[in-house]
């Protein structure tokens, strides 16, 4: 006598690893020279708008391209959270802290800063430069503030991150969840927009840039930044998306572009969250598809992905780097181009020689880490 026993078997669901794309860490690459050179450069505001009409994806493609590389199911959300803290939250504080140091040594002995200058300096930038106004810290205009600038990226990212990590398996399940979750998202955000609201932490933003790492979780899922569509449908959908960037960039100037991570300004309020959401989107697609061209480059993308994948490390760096490179040429440091009247086109050796020595600084403490790494096996051996 036979039983049919049906057994169902539950298989746990192994995403397959697939291969990173090279144009993607070149993107990265020449992303973050475009960075420093928003950071360094001193062009007129003429100049500096023309350029942002062109680049002013850049913020926006960072955030787009840290949700394409999400791959479901890979992690519980506590261990990618733990995973998170390590790769951002860890180094953040160190780095940050490490660079205040450097930073106030300068400005302690050159300009008369106190240390409660420098500790007020750091703990508005922590928290967010507005929500400081309103509790009355006090802001060091220019100086030390512009030394650390650029970890306001890092705290939006990982406050982001928490978010998108969350939500983002289930919203990837299906499309009708998905469009939900991103509309839902947005619209947080842009409440805190139109009621001209901002939380330390970067808080009120958080959820706006979730969106777009959801929208660029769904472009990898789908796989429509890889090179396995028809060459003719990848062209026709680049140059059309780019002139729709353009077009807006161009209408909406200083609008969308996420600088300092602000995603809204007083002309268009809530409206340039759906912008910076739109950017992302018109921006990195045309972008990455290009990146693909350099490729074959032989070095000049070996250099560009290095910096890709060294782009965490250039943006904490380089500018107490560029502090000192200026103190060395007699020029004013953090000089920004937003206002600038001027062409001051010796800010461009300044942004050469911060880059060499900010490869070379990377290339240091890479080798010291390889020492102490190789000095931990022989130990345990």
């Amino acid at each position: 006598m036979e039983e049919n026993v049906n057994v169902e078997v539950k298989q746990e669901v192994i995403p397959v690893k697939k291969e990173r794309m090279l144009e993607q860490d070149i993107a990265k690459g020449i992303g973050i020279l475009l960075v420093l050179a928003l950071h360094t450069l001193t062009l007129n505001k003429g100049i500096y708008q023309i350029l942002g009409g062109v680049f002013g994806f850049i913020m926006p493609f960072f955030f787009f391209m840290a949700g394409y590389n999400h791959r479901p199911y890979r992690y519980k959300y506590k261990e990618i959270l733990k995973k998170r803290c390590k790769q951002i939250l860890i180094p953040f504080f160190i780095y940050s802290i490490a660079i205040l140091i450097i930073g106030a040594i300068y400005y302690m002995i050159a300009k008369d800063y106190t240390i409660k200058d420098v500790v007020m300096t750091y703990v508005n930038l922590i928290l967010h430069k507005s929500f400081c106004r309103m509790v009355g810290i006090e802001i060091i205009n220019g100086g030390l503030s512009s030394c650390i600038m650029s970890f306001w990226f890092v705290q939006l990212l990982f406050v982001a991150s928490i978010i998108f990590y969350a939500v983002v398996d289930y919203a990837l399940e299906k499309a009708p969840r998905l469009i939900s979750i991103i509309a839902g998202l947005l619209i947080i955000t842009m409440v805190f927009a139109h009621f001209n609201l901002y939380l330390p932490f970067y808080l009120a933003e958080a959820s706006g840039i979730a969106a777009i790492m959801l929208m660029g979780a769904f472009f990898g899922q789908k796989e429509l930044l890889s090179n396995k569509t028809k060459l003719s449908f990848i062209i026709i959908n680049s140059l059309v998306a780019y002139v729709l960037f353009v077009v807006l960039a161009l209408l909406f100037k200083g609008s969308g572009f996420i600088a300092g991570g602000m995603l809204w300004d007083k002309r268009i309020n809530e409206w340039a969250v759906l912008l910076s959401f739109t950017f992302a989107i018109l921006g990195t697609y045309p972008f990455v598809h290009a990146c693909r061209l350099l490729i074959h480059t032989g070095v000049v993308r070996k250099a560009l992905v290095w910096c890709g994948n060294k782009s965490m490390y250039l943006l904490f760096i380089h500018g107490v780097i560029q502090l000192y490179v200026c103190v060395i040429l007699n020029m004013e440091p953090f000089r920004m181009s937003m206002m600038s009247e001027i062409n001051d086109f010796r800010t461009f050796y300044v942004f050469a020689i911060e880059i060499v020595v900010s490869v070379l600084v990377i290339m240091l403490i890479d080798f010291i880490k390889k020492l102490i790494k190789n000095k931990k096996e022989k130990v345990n051996q």
